[in-house]
């Protein structure tokens, strides 16, 4: 359960980090930012040890010297009762490890009000916060629309998946991407900057609505599978859903065709590494192999001095 966890959320957090880098001013001024405060910033990912899921936290430095107040924003996927407290020991640890004396600002996206609801409130624990309500600001991106995201920064259109019920029609929600396409085209005229705002819109499509296949995304976003960054990495994100949905609904033959593929990829990076290039034929062979087979190679291969002491080749 953790594995499968921990490869849904990094694919979300890797992808609000590109929306911060790309339009991060945007989601400051939705938490109360002035504009000329919020385009002082520059975002960058800061991992704590601590954390056992590999999800990198997003942390605003201000580049203009005279705003001097620091961000650190969590972006909430699901229901994480201890989230707040979390956020504001991220916030403590900035401050210890920092070399000046910055204040620090601590922001939590939710993206869905229910991750909001769930979480405990910081005074529920620590009393002498009751007080302080105002230590983290919180977003949650289901509750604007888009024109309201239109307004607070127009390059916030990457968004506009959560604006719109997950039950949509799939026509209408097909007329809708049409239309966000269209408009990030305008936002983004940039050729480097509209690659990576198609990428993050499709990568939320993907990760929002769990009834579309990654083709039907790349289809409704008009994207070249081949050419674009943002059609392959919805392809092999799209390929990774697909794979936990049917874990998830528990399709057994799913489930151990992902082992297999998982058990497989690991002893030939493995193989390569130790021996080089493998022959066509033991290729073939680790292609046709059974999950048992590919465990007892993998036992093999740690005391194994060549090919044939693992594959006993004639």
């Amino acid at each position: 359960m953790t594995q499968k966890s921990s490869r849904q959320l990094r694919g979300t957090d890797e992808t609000f980090l590109q929306l911060m880098q790309l339009s991060g001013a945007g989601l400051l001024k939705l938490a109360g930012f002035s504009s000329e405060i919020a385009d002082g910033y520059e975002f960058r990912a800061v991992e704590f040890k601590e954390k056992r899921l590999q999800r990198p936290d997003v942390e605003g430095i201000p580049v203009l010297e005279t705003q001097n107040t620091r961000v650190m924003l969590e972006f909430q996927g699901y229901t994480d009762k201890y989230i707040r407290y979390r956020s504001l020991n991220n916030m403590l640890q900035i401050c210890l490890k920092s070399r000046d004396d910055k204040p620090v600002i601590g922001i939590i996206v939710y993206t869905e009000k229910n991750y909001q609801t769930a979480a405990l409130a910081l005074e529920q624990l620590i009393t002498p916060l009751a007080k302080a309500t105002d230590l983290i600001r919180e977003i949650v991106l289901t509750d604007y629309t888009e024109t309201e995201l239109l307004a607070a920064d127009p390059r916030l259109i990457v968004l506009a998946p959560f604006t719109v019920s997950t039950k949509l029609d799939k026509a209408v929600l097909k007329q809708k991407v049409a239309q966000w396409r269209v408009q990030i085209d305008a936002y983004y005229p940039a050729t480097e900057e509209l690659s990576e705002a198609l990428n993050i819109i499709g990568l939320l499509l993907l990760n929002r609505f769990r009834d579309l296949s990654h083709q039907e995304i790349i289809d409704m976003l008009n994207l070249d599978l081949m050419q674009s960054r943002a059609g392959r990495e919805i392809y092999q994100i799209g390929q990774l859903e697909g794979e936990q949905r049917g874990e998830q609904r528990g399709e057994q033959r799913g489930k151990q065709a992902g082992l297999v593929e998982g058990e497989r990829s690991v002893i030939t990076r493995l193989l390569e590494k130790r021996f080089g290039k493998l022959p066509h034929p033991l290729l073939m062979r680790l292609e046709q192999a059974t999950l048992p087979e590919l465990e007892h190679w993998t036992e093999e291969l740690l005391t194994a001095n060549c090919l044939d002491d693992i594959f006993k080749m004639q």
